[in-house]
Parts: C-alpha cells; sequence; structure tokens
C-alpha cells in the first residue's frame, strides 16, 4: 500500500503543477519545462492521459507564434524530450486528433526551420555544451540525465551550431518515438489500434509541400550535424536517415515526387554521402564503422527507390533524363560527389534476371545516364574530367554497366588523346570496359601504342601500369578477337623501332609480355597459324634483337607435341641460320639461350646433336669467360643444364657438357668464396640447387666430381650465410635439401653432411665445436632432415660432443645463441635411439647443471633433452641402457642438495627418470636396476626441501614477483609435482601451515603478471591441501582468471578440487559459479570451471544410497545458463556457454525436461534476432552459426520424441536460422522496422554453413532409427515413417519461406547448392496436398520459383527406384 500511495502522491503533483503552469509567472519556461520533466519521469504511468493531453497543449501553445519566447520553446531539448515521452501514453486515436488539432507539422516545420538557422558563438559564452546528450534510458522509457549534462538554457546558446544539434537530436527522438508507436500499432491486429495508426500517419500525408519541406530541412541538419559534431556521428544519430526516410514515404504521392526530390533532396542527399564516404577528395567523417555504414545503406537505398527507378521506368518510356540535369545543377557545388553518387546508385540499380528484357532496359539506361553525366562534367577544368572519368568507370567495371563502345571511344579520342599529356589511368579503365574501342579503330590503337612506345623514362610504377593493364589486356582482347597474329605483327614492329643497343630499354621488352603470351598461345592459335607468323616474320627479321624477343614469348608458350613438331625447325633457323648478334644488348642476347633451353627439352637425339654443334663455341667462350654478372652468363649456364638433362643418360656430347658444367660451378664456388656476398649469385645457387642434383645420379666418373661441386657450394654458401645470421630469413640450403632427387641419393647426401661433420670432428688443438665458424657448421647440420642422421651419423656427432664435452659447456655459457643452438641439435640427434662411446648419466647431469644455472630460458631445450634420453633408455634395460640405469639411480641415492643453485636441475633430472620410469613398457623391467619408489620418495624430499626454502626465503611475496631464477625453481616443482601426482595419485606433500600460507600469498603477488605457474601453483595447493579451501575461495580465484590465461590449466585447477570434493561442495560450486558470477562478459575462469565440472559429472542417475537432493539437477542448471547464450558479451563467452548447453543436452539428455528443449530453441530465436549477442568480432558469425546449428542437432538427434506435438517451436528455429543464413548485411535495408538481422552478423554466411543447415533438415526428413524409436512398436508402422509424415505437415513452411527469401535478397550460387539436398530432403515428405497448399500460398514470382525447384527435384533429387 505505501508504493501505491506514494505513486498517487507523484501522479497527484503532477497534476497540480501541470495546472498551474500558465498561472505560474515566476517561473522561466526552461525552469518549467525542466520541473515538468522531473514530475513526469517520477510519476507512474496509468489508463488515463489527460495530463499527458494538457502538457502537450500547454508546450504547442508556447512553440506558436514568432516571438522569441516561441523559438525558445521550439528550440529548447527538453520540450521535445517530453513529448517523445508522452507520445507512447496516449491513445492512438486520440494522438493523432491532437496533434492535427494543435497543427503539429507547423510547428515541426517552424522547429526545424530554426535549427537550420545557426548563428556563430556570441562572446562569453561557454563552449562547454557541444556534444549531444547521450543520457541512458530505463527500461519503462524514463531517460535519466545527470546533472552536469544539461541543456543550454539561453536562447544564445541554442542558436549555437552545436546548441542547434542538441535540438535536432530531441526532435529526431520524438519524431522516432512517434513514427515508431504508428508502426507498431499498424502491425496490431486490433482494428481500433490500426485506425489510430493511421491518424498519426495521416499528419504527414495531408500536404505533399510539407511532407517534402519536413525531410530537405531534415536532411539539411545530418548534413550540418557532420561539421559541427566534434567526435563524428554516432548512435544518437543512427536512426536519423530511418526517420527522414519514413516521413518521405508518407507522403501524398502525386507524378511530380520525381522532380520534387531533384530539386530539394538530391543535394543534401549526396552531400552527406560524398562527405561520410570520402569522396570528391574529403576526409571522411569521424563515425562509428556501425553508424556510417548505416546512413551510407539507408541514404543510397532512399536515393535509388525514391528517385532513380522512378527516373529509369520514365526514361524507358520515353526517354526523359531532364530530372537528372535538374539534379545535378542543383548539386552544383559538390558537382563531382554528385555526380559519381548519381552514377553509382543508377548503376547497382536491380535486375529481375527472370525477365528477358531487363538486361536490355538496363543497358539503355545506363548509356542515357553517362550521356548526361558526361555533358555535365564536360565543362570543368581539363584534370577534372579525367578524374571523374576513372571512378565513373571503375564503378561501371565493378556493376557489369559499361558505357557503349561509341561512347568510350570518344572519351578515349577527347579525354585521353586529345593532348600531349596522356592519361594512362583514363586509358587502362577504358580497356577494361571495353577494348573493342581499340581493336575497331586503327587510328587509335596505333596512336596508344605510339604514346606507349614514347615513353622513355617513367616511373617503375607508370611503367608497370601501363604493362598490366593497357598491353597485357589488349594482348588479351588480340586472342579473343582470333587476331593474336595481329598483335604479334604490331609488337614486332614497335621493337624494330628502337635501337637494337637500347631494346631492353624499351617499355615493349618487358618480360611479363613475352609471359603473357605463352599462356594464352596454344589457344589463341593453331599450329599452322604459329608456323605463318614465324614466316612473317622471318621474311621481315631486320631488327634481330626484336626477333629474339618475340621468339622467346612464342616459345615460352609452345609445349604441346604438335605446335613443336610444327614450329621446331623454323625457330631454329630463324635463331642460327647466318645470324650474327653483334651490338645487341647483353640483356637480349640472353634470350638467345633461354630459346635454346627451350628448344633443348623439345628435341630428339640428332637434333640435340645440331643445337650442339651451333652453340657449343659461343657456350665454352661465355661460360669459361664471361663475367658472372653478365644476364647472357646465367642464361648460357641455365642452357647448358638443359642440354646436358636432354644428353642423359649416355648422350653422344654428355662427357663434354658435364666438364663444361663442373668448370663453371668450380669458377662459381671461387666467385662466392672471394666476394662473401651468396646474394649477389643467389640466382646461381638457386639454380644449381634445384637443377644439378638430379645430374649427380649419373653413372658416370663426372657424377662423383658433381656431386662434390654441390657439396662445396653448399657448405661455402650455408657458412657465410650463418656468419651473417641470415639462415633463419633466407634459407636457400633449404632448397638443396628439401630437393626430391637429393633426398634418396645417399652418394649427395653423404657428400654434402660430410663436411660439416669433419670440422666437428677435427683432431686440432681446439675443437671443431668451438671454432668462430662453429655456429655456422651447427646451424647448417639443424637444415638438414631427420632421415639424414643415419644411425652412424648421430653416433658420430654425440661421440664428439662427449669428447669435447667440457669445452663446449665453457663456450655455450659464454654465448646463449650457441648453447641454443647445441641442444637443439643433442634434441634432433637424440629424436631416435642413440647409444655413443663412453655414454653415461652423467651426461645428462652435466648438461642440466651448467647449462639451467648459466641461462633460464634454456630449460625447455634441457627437459626436451632429458625427456627424449631417459625415454630411450628404460625401452631397452639391456646393454648400455642397464649400466646408464645403473648410474642414475646411483645419482639419486646420492644425491644431496647443498647447492640452492642446483636444486632446479636436480629436480628436473628426477621428474624426468620418474616419467620415464612411470611410462616405460610393461614387458621391460627395470627394478633390479633401478626403484622407482625410491625415485619418488627422493623426489619428494626434494620439493619438500624446495618449498620450504622457497617460502623461508620469501617473507615479501611482491618483492619477488621479478625474481626470474625462483620463479624457474618454483615452475620446476610445480612440475615434478604433477608428475609424482600422476605417478602414485594418492602421494601428497607435507607442508607446514606458515609456508602454505606464503605460497598462497605467492599465488596472489603473481596474479597480476597473468603468469602459467599462478595456476600451476594453486594446483598444486588444491591437490594436496584441499581442506583449506572452501566453495567461497575457490570460486574467487576462478574469477582471476582473464581471458589470457591458458584453458587447459583451469580444467587443472577445476578436476583437482573436484577429485577432492563430495557431492555437496561440488553442487554448492556449481550453484555459486553460476549464480555470483557473471559469465557472459569479463573474467573466463568461471565458465571454464562450469564447463570441467559438467563434463566431470556421471549423470542424475539415484542410486540406493542417495536421496533426490544429493543429485545435481541438470534441468535446473540448464535453465539458469540458456538465457546467458543471447547476452554474451564476448565470441569465446559465447563458444563456452553453447559448449556447456550441448554437454547437458547430449551426455545428461535423461535430466532435460520439455522445458528444456523449447527454452533452447526459443533462445536460437534470440539469438538470430536483433535481440542477439553484441558481438562484433573477426570470424564470429561463421563460428555463432556453428554453435547454434550444433544446438539445435543435438536437440534433433537426442530428444526428437520431445518434439512431437511441439514441432512449431522447431520449424521457427529453423525459420529464423534459414533467415540469417541468407541474409546479407551490406544490403540495403528495405526500411526501419525491417532490420532484424543479429548484431554478431557482420559478414555474410558461406556454403560450409548451409551444408549445415542441410544437415539439420535431412535429419528431421531423413531421421535415423534411434532418434524416432520408442521403448515399444507396434511391429506394423515403423517409427521412422511415422516421424517423416509428422514432419511432412510442417517442413513445407521452411521451403515457402526459402522461396520468399530468395525474391528479397541475393542468394549466392554455391549456398544455393548446398541447401538443394535439404530443399529435395522436404519435397521427399511433403505429401501432395501441401505441396498444393505451399504453391498457393506464393505470389507470381513466388511460384516460378517453386516451379523451376520442383523441376530439378523430379530431374534430380527424387528417387526413382531405378
Amino acid at each position: 500500500m505505501g508504493a501505491d500511495d506514494e505513486s498517487s502522491s507523484r501522479r497527484l503533483a503532477l497534476i497540480r503543477f501541470v495546472r498551474s503552469l500558465d498561472e505560474d509567472a515566476t517561473l522561466a519556461f526552461p525552469d518549467k519545462v525542466n520541473k515538468l520533466w522531473l514530475l513526469l519521469a517520477a510519476a507512474k504511468n496509468t489508463r488515463l492521459h489527460g495530463v499527458e493531453e494538457s502538457v502537450l497543449r500547454w508546450l504547442f501553445k508556447q512553440m506558436s507564434g514568432n516571438a522569441e519566447g516561441a523559438e525558445l520553446a521550439r528550440r529548447y531539448p527538453l520540450s521535445w524530450t517530453i513529448i517523445s515521452h508522452i507520445i507512447p501514453q496516449i491513445p492512438p486515436q486520440s494522438l493523432g486528433r491532437s496533434l492535427a488539432y494543435l497543427r503539429f507539422i507547423s510547428i515541426l516545420h517552424q522547429t526545424l526551420e530554426d535549427v537550420n538557422r545557426a548563428q556563430r558563438r556570441p562572446p562569453g559564452i561557454s563552449e562547454d555544451i557541444n556534444g549531444v546528450d547521450t543520457g541512458d534510458e530505463s527500461a519503462n522509457g524514463t531517460r535519466k540525465r545527470k546533472r552536469d549534462d544539461a541543456f543550454p538554457t539561453g536562447i544564445d546558446q541554442l542558436r549555437t551550431p552545436e546548441g542547434c544539434i542538441k535540438s535536432a537530436t530531441e526532435v529526431f527522438r520524438a519524431l522516432g518515438s512517434l513514427l515508431d508507436q504508428g508502426e507498431h500499432l499498424a502491425a496490431t491486429g486490433a482494428p481500433e489500434k490500426r485506425v489510430g495508426a493511421e491518424h498519426i500517419k495521416s499528419l504527414f500525408s495531408s500536404s505533399s509541400d510539407e511532407s517534402r519541406d519536413v525531410t530537405a530541412r531534415l536532411l539539411l541538419i545530418c548534413d550540418r550535424s557532420l561539421s559541427v559534431l566534434e567526435h563524428g556521428i554516432g548512435q544518437d544519430q543512427a536512426s536519423w536517415v530511418g526517420i527522414l526516410t519514413a516521413i518521405w514515404n508518407l507522403r501524398l504521392h502525386n507524378k511530380e515526387d520525381n522532380l520534387e526530390f531533384a530539386r530539394h533532396l538530391y543535394e543534401p542527399v549526396s552531400s552527406i554521402i560524398s562527405r561520410v564516404k570520402g569522396i570528391a577528395g574529403t576526409a571522411p567523417v569521424a563515425a562509428s564503422n556501425t553508424v556510417r555504414d548505416l546512413w551510407v545503406r539507408q541514404l543510397e537505398q532512399f536515393l535509388s527507390t525514391c528517385f532513380i527507378r522512378p527516373t529509369r521506368q520514365k526514361y524507358i518510356i520515353d526517354e526523359d533524363v531532364e530530372v537528372l540535369r535538374t539534379a545535378l545543377n542543383v548539386a552544383g557545388r559538390n558537382l563531382t560527389g554528385s555526380v559519381i553518387i548519381l552514377w553509382d546508385v543508377a548503376a547497382r540499380s536491380p535486375r529481375d534476371p527472370s525477365d528477358p528484357k531487363s538486361k536490355a532496359e538496363h543497358s539503355f539506361w545506363i548509356q542515357g545516364v553517362f550521356r548526361v553525366l558526361l555533358e555535365v562534367i564536360k565543362p570543368l577544368e581539363p584534370v577534372a574530367p579525367n578524374d571523374i572519368l576513372v571512378r565513373l568507370l571503375d564503378i561501371a567495371i565493378d556493376t557489369s554497366s559499361v558505357p557503349s563502345t561509341a561512347t568510350l571511344r570518344a572519351i578515349t579520342r577527347e579525354n585521353t588523346l586529345g593532348s600531349d599529356e596522356t592519361d594512362w589511368s583514363l586509358i587502362s579503365k577504358v580497356v577494361s570496359c571495353d577494348a573493342d574501342v581499340f581493336l575497331m579503330d586503327e587510328n587509335i590503337i596505333e596512336d596508344v601504342f605510339s604514346r606507349i612506345s614514347s615513353q622513355k623514362e617513367e616511373d617503375s610504377k607508370t611503367r608497370d601500369e601501363i604493362v598490366t593493364k593497357i598491353i597485357m589486356p589488349l594482348e588479351t582482347a588480340f586472342a579473343k578477337a582470333r587476331d593474336l597474329s595481329g598483335f604479334i605483327q604490331k609488337w614486332y614492329e614497335l621493337l624494330c623501332k628502337s635501337p637494337e643497343h637500347s631494346l631492353n630499354q624499351t617499355i615493349w621488352f618487358d618480360p611479363k609480355i613475352r609471359q603473357q603470351l605463352g599462356n594464352i598461345l596454344q589457344s589463341a592459335l593453331t599450329s599452322t597459324q604459329l608456323l605463318r607468323v614465324l614466316e612473317r616474320l622471318d621474311s621481315s627479321s631486320d631488327n634481330r634483337g626484336a626477333l629474339l624477343v618475340v621468339l622467346d614469348g612464342i616459345c615460352g608458350g609452345i609445349t604441346e607435341e604438335d605446335f613443336i613438331q610444327s614450329v621446331d625447325s623454323k625457330i631454329f633457323s630463324m635463331v642460327y641460320d647466318g645470324k650474327t648478334y653483334e651490338g645487341v644488348s647483353p640483356d637480349v642476347l640472353s634470350l638467345r639461350w633461354r630459346i635454346s633451353s627451350r628448344m633443348a627439352s623439345w628435341e630428339t637425339s640428332d637434333d640435340i646433336y645440331r643445337l650442339w654443334g651451333e652453340i657449343k663455341s659461343d657456350m665454352k667462350k661465355i661460360i669459361k669467360k664471361a663475367s658472372l654478372s653478365d644476364p647472357e652468363t646465367f642464361a648460357a649456364f641455365s642452357c647448358c643444364l638443359h642440354l646436358w638433362l636432354a644428353n642423359y643418360p649416355g648422350g653422344k656430347h654428355e662427357t663434354d657438357i658435364a666438364k663444361l658444367t663442373c668448370s663453371f660451378l668450380e669458377r662459381l664456388i671461387s666467385a662466392i668464396r672471394t666476394d662473401g656476398n651468396p646474394h649477389a649469385f643467389e640466382h646461381y645457387i638457386n639454380l644449381v640447387f634445384r637443377r644439378v642434383p638430379k645430374l649427380a645420379e649419373l653413372p658416370k666418373q663426372e657424377a662423383n666430381g658433381v656431386s662434390d661441386l654441390i657439396a662445396n657450394l653448399f657448405w661455402h654458401v650455408g657458412q657465410q650465410l650463418a656468419a651473417k645470421d641470415e639462415l633463419q630469413r633466407h634459407n636457400p640450403l633449404q632448397l638443396l635439401l628439401h630437393n626430391f632427387d637429393v633426398k634418396d641419393e645417399e652418394t649427395l647426401i653423404d657428400a654434402l653432411i660430410s663436411q660439416p661433420l669433419n670440422v666437428l670432428d677435427s683432431n686440432d688443438d681446439q675443437s671443431g665445436w668451438v671454432r668462430p665458424e662453429s655456429l655456422s657448421v651447427l646451424s647448417i647440420l639443424l637444415d638438414f632432415p631427420s632421415e639424414a642422421f643415419t644411425k652412424g651419423r648421430r653416433k658420430r656427432i654425440m661421440s664428439s660432443w662427449k669428447k669435447w664435452r667440457s669445452v663446449i659447456t665453457t663456450h655455450a655459457l659464454q654465448d646463449s645463441q650457441y648453447a641454443a643452438t647445441v641442444l637443439r641439435l643433442l634434441i634432433r640427434i637424440n629424436q631416435q635411439p642413440t647409444f655413443y662411446e663412453s655414454m653415461e648419466f652423467d651426461d645428462l647431469v652435466h648438461i642440466s647443471l651448467s647449462i639451467i644455472k648459466h641461462d633460464k630460458t634454456l630449460l625447455p631445450f634441457v627437459e626436451k633433452l632429458v625427456e627424449l634420453v631417459l625415454r630411450h633408455m628404460v625401452a631397452n634395460v639391456e646393454g648400455p641402457s642397464r649400466a646408464y640405469l645403473a648410474q642414475a639411480s646411483s645419482f639419486a641415492k646420492k644425491l644431496e642438495t647443498k647447492k640452492p643453485e642446483d636444486t632446479t636441475a636436480q629436480i628436473l633430472l628426477m621428474k624426468g627418470l620418474v616419467f620415464a620410469l612411470n611410462n616405460a613398457p610393461s614387458t621391460k623391467s627395470y627394478s633390479s636396476v633401478i626403484n622407482l619408489e625410491e625415485i619418488i620418495q627422493k623426489l619428494d624430499e626434494m620439493m619438500q626441501r624446495s618449498l620450504s626454502e622457497f617460502t623461508s626465503e620469501s617473507e615479501d611475496p611482491a618483492a619477488f614477483a621479478e625474481d626470474d631464477t625462483k620463479l624457474l625453481l618454483l615452475s620446476v616443482t610445480m612440475s615434478a609435482a604433477a608428475c609424482v601426482r600422476e605417478t602414485r595419485p594418492g602421494r601428497s606433500i607435507k607442508l607446514p601451515n606458515k609456508a602454505l600460507r606464503q605460497l598462497d600469498a605467492i599465488s596472489t603477488a603473481y596474479v597480476s603478471r597473468e603468469l602459467d605457474i599462478v595456476w600451476k601453483l594453486r594446483t598444486f595447493l588444491v591437490r594436496n591441501f584441499r581442506d583449506r579451501y572452501n566453495v567461497k575461495t575457490f570460486s574467487l580465484q576462478l574469477g582471476q582468471a582473464t581471458t589470457k590465461v591458458d584453458e587447459d590449466l583451469i580444467y587443472d585447477l577445476v578436476a583437482a578440487f573436484s577429485h577432492a570434493s563430495n557431492r555437496d561442495t561440488i553442487h554448492q560450486l556449481l550453484k555459486e559459479l553460476v549464480s555470483g558470477s557473471k559469465l557472459t562478459s569479463g573474467p573466463i575462469g568461471p565458465l571454464l570451471a562450469v564447463r570441467k565440472l559438467v563434463e566431470l559429472q556421471q549423470g542424475s542417475h539415484i542410486s540406493p544410497s542417495q536421496n533426490e537432493e544429493q543429485v545435481l539437477d541438470f534441468a535446473a542448471l540448464h535453465e539458469q545458463l540458456i538465457p546467458l547464450l543471447s547476452r554474451s558479451d564476448s565470441l569465446r563467452h559465447f563458444k563456452h556457454i553453447s559448449d556447456i548447453l550441448l554437454l547437458l543436452l547430449e551426455k545428461h539428455a535423461n535430466s532435460m525436461t520439455q522445458f528444456s528443449i523449447e527454452t533452447t530453441l526459443s533462445t536460437i530465436v534470440d539469438v538470430c534476432s536483433s535481440r542477439g549477442p553484441k558481438i562484433e568480432e573477426a570470424k564470429a558469425a561463421g563460428e555463432i552459426y556453428d554453435k547454434l546449428y550444433k544446438l539445435v542437432a543435438v536437440v534433433l538427434k537426442r530428444h526428437r520424441l520431445r518434439l512431437r506435438g511441439h514441432f512449431p517451436v522447431l520449424i521457427v528455429a529453423l525459420q529464423s536460422l534459414l533467415g540469417t543464413l541468407l541474409a546479407d548485411p551490406s544490403s540495403f535495408a528495405t526500411d526501419r522496422s525491417s532490420r532484424s538481422e543479429p548484431p554478431w552478423l557482420i559478414s555474410r554466411l558461406q556454403a560450409r554453413h548451409a551444408e549445415r543447415f542441410t544437415r539439420l533438415l535431412t535429419l528431421i526428413c531423413e531421421p535415423s532409427a534411434a532418434s524416432v524409436a520408442r521403448g515399444r512398436s507396434n511391429g506394423l508402422d515403423s517409427a521412422t515413417d511415422a516421424a517423416k509424415r509428422a514432419a511432412g505437415q510442417d517442413m513445407f513452411t521452411i521451403l515457402e519461406l526459402y522461396i520468399k527469401l530468395q525474391l528479397e535478397v541475393n542468394v549466392l550460387r554455391d549456398i544455393r547448392k548446398a541447401l538443394e539436398p535439404g530443399v529435395h530432403a522436404i519435397l521427399d515428405i511433403t505429401p501432395q496436398g501441401y505441396r498444393r497448399v505451399l504453391n498457393e500460398s506464393l505470389d507470381a514470382n513466388g511460384r516460378a520459383v517453386f516451379r523451376q525447384m520442383f523441376t530439378d527435384y523430379k530431374k534430380f533429387g527424387k528417387w526413382t527406384g531405378v
């Protein structure tokens, strides 16, 4: 009763104040409005609405007139805030009549006119009024404002640009509330409410001029806000465009709407779009991506629907585009942006693929639009039209809306070839649009080619643009026009115009032109046609260099036998018969050797001999004497290798070519050794490592020499790169070591690996392990694949290491990089069992004690090495292993921790022994050599001593948080404790209470550093001292786990707590985590704990010794978790919550209730709606959809029987999933009320998600017997058949939605293909009567889609029994 009395008193105070509004002259208007707002916000809404109507009348009375007080009332933002607050509280019919009577539209028109008249800030006015109110809204719509966010009250402040934006924000909010009221009421079924909605809508349709002016002024406000708002448009402005669009759509339509739009609305619309998108040289305005994209989508849709489409329809009938000229003339201040936007929207206007006339009409339409745009931009400065044309043609290419060939030809002549300056960007766009512009006009293409040839000194970017975007596309266009021979002739003529000595400097020498010719040659010409081309070139071969360039391109494309037989002899005669190449540049001369290389791969034996006889003298001269930096030298050497391969095996000239190759390799090795920079010879090195290894297989004496030369080259290159520390960034050695011809050639492998091994085995006074070049030697050995380390080589390396162990360790202590490299090599060697001379356990002791003490970062390497060696030792306890384990046992027995710095290494060794012995094969017996229990006992004592000493020294835990030495010791101790626990689950470590408190404090001190050791330590404490932790403290610890923590560590911690707790404690912990933690955001620990606990639960079966209170209610747990799915704030939280729900539905299926199944499906609907989780992370859309699929799939597999009689719930979930699958977030929203896509759908789903949805359909239409079978069956009717019949009564609605969505959105081809099996599955189970119902529920377009769908089903999807 007290609450009701308080509510009544607040309502009564509001009534009294409203009655005294006109009587009290002591209060100024802002003070009255502020007090009125406070009373309205505090009063409870009732069915009576007289007070609200009185407030509305008073406010509009104050706003009427031209006096300054009326302007203050209209400008004051809180006035419109009150209006937006009371609009939902007045019945629609009364509201519509009141607003019409109070001349709402006129006052709105006057208010917008005031707001659009901003003045500069007068002196003395503070600047703290900029920005827009972002007050929160409570659940009942009451807006709570902070005191320091008050609106400006003076008329001068309200007239400033910032004050105007504040007023506009509240005006938009009031209009949005009014329009939402009309939309909501129109959607309800009550007739009186629909009538009220029409009353509200009629406010904006009484006069088309008023609606036009209101919309135009709202657009101007949007445009000016882009300059005024300090932080750009945000969520407060997100609905503005939707509101003004809705007002324009409610206008009284007439045939002049198109012209009115052009005169009054097009300019602000184009201005806003160009400023938001940064068109026409302006930087994009500041705005959140979501709001900016929303504005652009809605404005472009507004422009397309209300202006472009009507203009297009009129143009198709009478070819009238005057309205476009009007719009562009009005928008003359922003002509560049308005032209680009108009073309963009016009070119993207939708086409009907089912209408055969649509394509022709669209082409007709865009030709007319483009002509108008050309007329408009023609008077601009000489450079500006070209820049605009480049943008327009870019859009034309992107939208497949290309202007006519005649139009493009005119652009080319006037805008690119009409002056001395050449706009290559515009030419490239014309080529991309329609290459026929050049192919069909000889004058134009000659002019373009001439200008290309005259470009002598252009930067590389321009040169590359000319080649890739002009010459190569034209080359392809000639091929498509079946005139590739014409291009080859023109290319040759252009090359001939350049002097031979500088031919390589012309743009026509670019290798990409030759490569493109090779790619299209055989598909564009027949062998006969190609022969004719060669004959024509041969008859006019005045320029030998130009001929080589063209022939190189032609030879690069010849691969088929027919072509080779036809042109082989002709090319040979063109290159060699009576030809001399004096005066030709080396770059061009190298092409002769490239041509010869390709001919060597074509020829038969006799032709090879002829080719060798023709070129051997020149080749020998070049290979023996020419500079290695000369491109002709490289080409000649490559040709030499091709000839050797062509003579393989046993060719007539094989010996001569092999000797020539070996002599060149000797030159190359000498040059690399002298120069010291392998990068200068990289192309030679790559060629040798890629091609020469195959020649090392030859059964000739020269093969051994080749292997040695390859090994020498490998050795010198590896040494020099390793010395410069470049093996990791650039390693050509891998090219050789992973060459297929090397892997199976043991002779070559031995030659390659022998040199580094010989260095390590050096018997000089100084060990080969510690020489200055030793690091490079070790790095080279690490590059070899594991297969290269045979048993003998492994033993050799380890024996050498054993011999120089002390020296190696001393050097390693001085160089951490060297130490890491040695350890990596030892790990690589010990990947397989390796027994070497004088092998003993002391080797591991030596490594552990010395290396770890020096560099703590090397601990993982040492730990891995210890694990590998001991694992091999316990695998076979005979022979050397027996003595080795005996030494390990002796070490353990004598072990005494005298030096604290040795503790880490000793614990590591003991842990390795325990792990290896515990995991030894059961058939092996080691008990006679070493006692596992003794090792565990020793390790236990060491851990206790280590922890005790650690805690005794750590009086101040925070002071030791940065001590890496103690951190490392603690980490190793925790790993050892986990190993002991795994080996002997019942064993625990005893520590005094003081030590436990200290360890707990240490974990708290380390938690801020987000180290893994924190959770390892806590797991250790929980396992060994469970009584110290209750549910409250444990849940608090879990709350400290951020999203950066390793999930497995949290799972281990929870598992340790669960194994040491009884069922009641686990249930209490689950309840505490679910009810006391925020599982949708923040720390991930509680959520991971819930998941692990659910995994560990064995089900809800009640044993005779239990009562119902001892059993966890999994259905209640599901009920608590399922609402969290749609409220998740991050993708990671969403995935874990869905995984928990999957566990409950799958593992604890018998505990789920009917309510559990229905809430799961209804939550999926919520997630797929606009109420879904606001997750905007990369790849979120696909992963969320996958999780929703799994939830529905587990319901169908495990709970199919619960859907009987409740199938509509499943249908709604499937419809939501289908709508989300086909939704396109980048498409235009048709109106304000239709934006129902979920917030997480920031990118379109792919075909793999369609396959998931198809799987759901097949699970329904083709159920497994296990999912639908009951305990009893009458034997007369199959359970699967009954399930199919039941599903067939509802599943056709999914098909109906799919057909309608295909008419509304563009369904991608691969998605449609992936959905076909699901469509066929639905048609399989849908009776004929329901198919008729489906057909009748569709319109004409839908029936056409269904007709084609059913035809495909009968053709491909329906089983006929054949």
